[in-house]
Parts: structure tokens; C-alpha cells; sequence
């Protein structure tokens, strides 16, 4: 079972973070293609507000937090850590119905964790981006609206210093993450993601490979299109 350490005041959001993480798990796990035998239970602290959230973390020994965190999870504790949005927010704040996609989404980061053991910031984050519905659009309109409009950032950056940039990391992070399911099969994917020296291997080169492939498959069913 899931262990709670809540201070935020409203105790029954304890009960809404247990039913989003219970009724998302079986996609995370399908995805996976893996069962709960038990092993999927997490230490989840729940604070009230978002700067309670980056301070909680700081106090508890996490002080390299990123300033657009909103939640996350810790491998050296097993934590999923949240905050309790308002239920009136501005237009700048977190609501709780979109809040509920950033909780799925740490839970999918436990999961692999728990599966795979630490792994790139770049593949974690994109696999979690493939399945949260963050990029329900599609490729090519991340590629038209964003991604070539900018730069091809190095992979160094992506590897080594993942979410500092002006650029979204997290659009890399996917692109890299499906070219890589797209053209090895989800299942290879799987496997091929249990090895770190495969991962390498992978990664050389990988945001312009998968960059290079969406705009020409999409140039070639333009085309075709015609």
C-alpha cells in the first residue's frame, strides 16, 4: 500500500491522489507490459501549495529543484511529491483537473524507475511524455509549431543538462522517445532500455536522427498527398 505524509490542511486530497494513481496504474503497467505483484507502492507527501512543495523537498534534502516543478518523484525515498492546487486558480495557476495529468505522470516515472533502475532524464521524461497525452496534437504539429521554428539542441545539452535551457526539453525528450518506439517496435524498445550501454549506443546523434525522420516522413506523405 501507498504511504501517505500529508500536511497539507485538506486531508480528504489524499483521497483523490490514491484514486488517480490507482486507476491510471494498469496503463502505465500495460504499457510495460509488467504486473503489480507489490512492488509499485511509494511514500507520497502532499503539500499545500506549490512553494510549500519546492520548500518541503529543500527541508527534506532535495535543494536542486527546478524552478517550473510542480510535482516529482525520488528515487532515493521512493516519493511522489505534490502539492494541492486551489480550487478556484487564476489563469496562472495549476487547477486540479489538470493537476491530474501531472500526477499521472510522476506515477509513470516511479513505475519505470522501480522497473529499470536510474536511467536519462531524456528517456524518462519521454516515455512519461508518450503516454501522459501531452502532445495529443501529434508530431507534426509540435515539429510546425515549435521544434522547427528553433534550433536542434546538442544531445550533451539533453543529456547533461536537461530542462536549462530556453528551449522545451520535454518536446526533444518525446520526439526521441517515439522515433525510437516507431522504429524498433514498443517491445525491442523495451528490452532495448534494460541496458545502459544499448541506451548509449541509442542516444548518439538521436534528437537529429529523430528530428530528420518526422520531417521527412511528413514531407514524403505530403507529397504523396498531392
Amino acid at each position: 500500500m501507498n504511504k501517505y505524509f500529508c500536511s497539507n490542511r485538506n486531508k480528504d486530497y489524499q483521497n483523490e491522489v490514491e484514486k488517480i494513481l490507482l486507476s491510471r496504474k494498469q496503463d502505465i503497467l500495460n504499457f510495460f507490459n509488467t504486473e503489480d505483484k507489490g512492488q509499485f507502492n511509494f511514500n507520497i507527501f502532499i503539500y499545500d501549495t506549490i512553494g510549500d512543495l519546492v520548500d518541503g523537498m529543500k527541508n527534506r534534502g532535495f535543494d536542486k529543484m527546478p524552478d517550473y516543478m510542480c510535482a516529482c518523484y525520488k528515487d532515493e525515498d521512493n516519493s511522489l511529491n505534490f502539492f494541492e492546487p486551489k480550487d478556484n486558480p487564476n489563469e496562472n495557476e495549476w487547477g486540479k483537473e489538470e493537476y491530474k495529468n501531472a500526477v499521472f505522470h510522476e506515477e509513470i516515472h516511479a513505475i519505470q524507475s522501480i522497473i529499470y533502475g536510474s536511467q536519462p532524464e531524456w528517456l524518462t521524461e519521454g516515455v512519461a511524455k508518450s503516454l501522459d497525452g501531452t502532445y495529443s496534437r501529434g508530431i507534426k504539429y509540435l515539429l510546425d509549431e515549435y521544434v522547427n521554428k528553433t534550433h536542434i539542441p546538442s544531445m550533451y545539452e539533453l543529456e547533461n543538462e536537461f530542462g536549462m535551457y530556453e528551449y522545451d526539453s520535454y518536446d526533444y525528450a518525446y520526439l526521441m522517445v517515439s522515433y525510437l518506439i516507431e522504429n524498433l517496435g514498443k517491445d525491442n524498445f523495451l528490452v532495448a532500455i534494460k541496458s545502459k550501454d544499448t541506451i548509449k549506443e541509442l542516444s548518439k546523434d538521436l534528437v537529429v536522427k529523430a528530428v530528420d525522420y518526422y520531417n521527412r516522413k511528413f514531407e514524403s506523405e505530403t507529397i504523396k498527398g498531392r
